[in-house]
C-alpha cells in the first residue's frame, strides 16, 4: 500500500517548520481528519469536498448510517477506503482508512 506524503500540519492546521523548511511526511491520517471536519464549500476549488460532521452531530433526526454513508462516500472520492466504522459508546467516531492510490 502506498501512503500519501504532504506538508504535516499542527493542531492549529499551520504548517510544521524544522531549520526554515516546511516538515513533509505521511498524510493520510491528516487528510482523513480535514476530510472528516471540513464543511462542504470551505474548499473554494472543491465546493462538494468535505463530511462537516459538526454539522451532522448537530441534526437532531440523523442516523449513525447517515453519517457513515457520507464519510465513506467523502473518502471513495479522495481515494480512500473506509473500514471498521463505529461510534463508541463515549461517542467518539473510529474508522480505519484504506489508501487506494
Amino acid at each position: 500500500m502506498a501512503f500519501r506524503k504532504d506538508i504535516l500540519l499542527d493542531d492549529n492546521n499551520d504548517p510544521i517548520c524544522k531549520d526554515g523548511d516546511f516538515v513533509t511526511g505521511i498524510s493520510d491520517q491528516q487528510n482523513s481528519v480535514r476530510l472528516t471536519s471540513l464543511n462542504k464549500g470551505e474548499l473554494k476549488e472543491s465546493p462538494t469536498v468535505g463530511v462537516g460532521l459538526i454539522h451532522f452531530l448537530k441534526k437532531v433526526n440523523i442516523t449513525p448510517r447517515e453519517i457513515e454513508r457520507e464519510v465513506k462516500l467523502q473518502h471513495q472520492n479522495d481515494g480512500y477506503k473506509v473500514s471498521n466504522f463505529e461510534f463508541t459508546e463515549e461517542g467518539e467516531l473510529n474508522f480505519d482508512i484504506e489508501n487506494n492510490y
